[in-house]
């Protein structure tokens, strides 16, 4: 496969969750979703959970104005968003995915994810880095 100038991975963008209480969001840096080609973004976000029994979600948030930030259902039927790791106290190992934006997101100027955590709160050992992928529009 050759090079496709199209094709964008942004910069990764990490954080911890450091003195976040239990349901908080941590929105992550947005793409302006007039430079994504319908259907083709995604997030790839590495997950380091080692506070013990916290949980944490990945969310796709949206916004119209880049300042109020509106969670995006996962489907749709209104899927509830899903663990995707859980502190155990331990060493544990990084859990990486790439999850792609809702079709929804497409209908707003912008689009981001949010890094939620429950159950108890989150320390320094509990990090994150998120890349943003996609294509960008094809001019006619």
């Amino acid at each position: 496969m050759g090079f496709n100038s199209r094709r964008i991975a942004t910069p990764a963008v990490a954080g911890d969750l450091d003195t976040n209480a239990n349901g908080t969001q941590e929105g992550v840096s947005f793409v302006n979703m007039n430079q994504v080609e319908p259907g083709s973004l995604s997030a790839k976000a590495a997950i380091d959970c080692e506070t013990s029994t916290l949980t944490v979600y990945v969310e796709w948030q949206v916004s119209l104005d880049n300042s109020t930030w509106v969670d995006c259902a996962n489907g749709s039927q209104n899927a509830a968003g899903v663990i995707v790791a859980t502190g155990t106290g331990g060493a544990d190992a990084t859990v990486t995915k790439v999850y792609p934006a809702p079709s929804a997101a497409y209908a707003f100027p912008y689009a981001r994810i949010a890094i939620r955590n429950g159950v108890t709160t989150g320390a320094a050992v509990d990090t994150y880095s998120v890349t943003y992928h996609y294509m960008k529009p094809e001019f006619r």
